[in-house]
């Protein structure tokens, strides 16, 4: 082969191995193109949620198919924070000093005076209310029970969050207890209308099943009552303690969408998708996907269709006043009311000594948070 031959061949064989090059790095592009972008969603709500979140982004997600979204459970640390270590999206509760850094998503936590309509027409305003009206209910053989009440001590925190978190300076600790306990022990003791040793499930258990008119729960357990009860399911908030009083105060915790902060350039574009949907369309569908009440938004749907009932009940029980404590204060408080509620529930000490101990423990817990 000449020199020139030579030349031409090698020159030839550039091109071949540039061509090969350009051709690749198409494919390539295209490939990822392609491939498109996977995210995960860490949820912190509880390990059954993450197929209601799934439900909520489908209809994004299928106009979207360059983007898929794992949604995983990361339940929440002591601290109340979620190890989401690797997740682009992370949906979690939030305070209100951190509102900046997450997309408000709904509210949840929160406890509401389930109610059978079949036996109750108006949900009663106050305690004295409901037990004139669980009473006759009961005196007429029509239930075993007039009001179901869990009694984990999350459950009862209502009763004596002005004990724990008072709405004004007040130095009537004791007697603010007294009030609540003298209350729960009429229920229990006096007209026998509360259940012994009845948890959370026990409750749901008797409002479904017509033993009891009333039941105080969670609002997470709306959607399984609806399920079972239909159009006889009613929500309203928590009654007052006295007539013409105050209505107790729930706890209570928003859920937001946090994105990562450091994301490669087309994770970051996906993952501020998502939240753009979650803004918007998504923020709509929250009620009826999650059973969750929507914090901004347009909650029934659209401005020109009205809220469903359902939502308007539930919505009512939600704008009751509430306290919006961190978890580790909610924990605390817990804490401190269970061994007392011990003793009083097996009769051990009276209302007046329970206020008292109570009164003890809450000076100890005010002390903490300080």
């Amino acid at each position: 082969m000449t020199k020139r031959e030579r030349v031409v061949a090698a020159a030839a064989a550039v091109g071949i191995v540039s061509l090969a090059i350009s051709i690749a790095y198409v494919v390539l592009r295209r490939a990822e193109r392609d491939r498109g972008v996977d995210l995960e969603l860490a949820q912190t709500v509880s390990a059954d949620f993450g197929a209601r979140v799934e439900e909520l982004l489908r209809p994004y997600l299928e106009g979207q198919p360059g983007v898929r979204v794992r949604v995983t459970y990361r339940p929440l640390a002591e601290d109340g924070l979620a190890e989401a270590r690797g997740a682009h999206l992370v949906l979690r509760p939030f305070e209100p000093a951190g509102a900046d850094k997450v997309t408000p998503l709904f509210a949840a936590d929160y406890a509401v005076l389930a109610y059978d309509r079949s036996r109750v027409a108006e949900p009663p305003a106050s305690f004295p209310e409901l037990t004139a009206q669980a009473f006759a209910l009961k005196e007429r053989g029509e239930v075993d029970y007039g009001l179901a009440l869990p009694e984990e001590a999350y459950h009862l925190l209502p009763f004596f969050s002005d004990v724990f978190w008072p709405a004004a300076p007040s130095g009537e600790v004791k007697a603010t207890a007294k009030e609540a306990f003298t209350l729960l022990g009429d229920l229990r003791f006096t007209h026998g209308l509360s259940p012994h040793a009845c948890a959370s499930d026990c409750a749901a258990r008797l409002l479904v099943e017509g033993q009891a008119p009333f039941a105080i729960l969670g609002e997470w357990r709306i959607p399984e009552l609806r399920r079972a009860l239909g159009e006889r399911l009613g929500v309203a908030p928590l009654p007052s303690l006295a007539r013409g009083g105050p209505p107790l105060r729930g706890m209570r915790r928003t859920y937001g969408v946090e994105r990562a902060p450091e994301l490669a350039d087309r994770e970051a574009s996906a993952a501020d998708g998502v939240i753009a949907y979650l803004r918007g369309e998504g923020q709509r569908r929250v009620f009826a996907v999650l059973g969750k009440l929507p914090l901004s938004g347009s909650p029934g749907g659209g401005a020109a269709e009205a809220p469903a009932p359902a939502l308007v009940e539930q919505e009512r029980a939600l704008r009751a006043p509430g306290v919006s404590a961190d978890r580790a204060s909610v924990r605390a408080a817990a804490a401190a009311l269970a061994p007392v509620w011990a003793q009083f529930a097996d009769g051990r000490i009276g209302a007046e000594g329970a206020a008292r101990a109570l009164a003890e423990q809450a000076l100890a817990f005010s002390d903490h948070e300080e």
